[in-house]
């Protein structure tokens, strides 16, 4: 039986508000734009074809970042016991159809590069903490009940971060100012 048209409009409108940030999160993980965009496509199609019924919930973001984050770390663990190695002869992927600006995109590249540099600098669950609250947007208590964690945590590794960030970017170059951009107010 098909889906109703008004789910689907509602799917197709939040795949377009976070496909894009979501393939920016997963990117911290996989390091490799195009298995990031592979892990965001999965979970939208997972979440179209088993958990329809989250897509209209307002937690459907949040379950997003989580699901993301697992299916990340998943392939990671998956290529780790696999050994498998990627060599200059691996063949590229056809070019993603999402990405219709790819001169812009191939600019972008040189500092996401630096961002994830930086951002490599933290502990991984620091690091986890900082994307949640600085690139996905949430709110402290939102991460803290993302993670099972307490609030209390969630400011003490945001202090971490911003420290361990602001000693990084000492001494690097005017790029990182997107960084700085990220942080906030220092």
């Amino acid at each position: 039986m098909p889906p109703p048209h008004g789910l689907e409009s509602v799917f197709k409108d939040l795949f377009a508000r976070e496909y894009e940030r979501l393939c920016r999160y997963a990117y911290t993980y996989m390091q490799d734009e195009h298995m990031a965009e592979d892990v965001v496509q999965e979970t939208f199609i997972k979440i179209w074809e088993q958990k329809k019924e989250l897509i209209s919930s307002s937690d459907i973001k949040f379950y997003l970042i989580t699901a993301v984050r697992n299916n990340c770390i998943s392939v990671l663990r998956k290529q780790k016991s696999q050994r498998t190695t990627f060599t200059d002869n691996t063949p590229e992927p056809d070019p993603e159809p999402f990405f219709t600006e790819r001169q812009h995109h191939d600019r972008a590249n040189d500092d996401a590069r630096r961002i994830s540099e930086a951002l490599n600098q933290l502990p991984p669950k620091c690091k986890e903490v900082f994307l949640l609250v600085k690139m996905q947007g949430m709110s402290y208590k939102q991460a803290a009940e993302t993670l099972g964690i307490s609030v209390k945590t969630i400011e003490n590794q945001m202090g971490k971060a911003i420290k361990v960030l602001r000693d990084f970017v000492v001494g690097q170059t005017a790029a990182l100012v997107w960084l700085l951009f990220l942080v906030g107010n220092l």
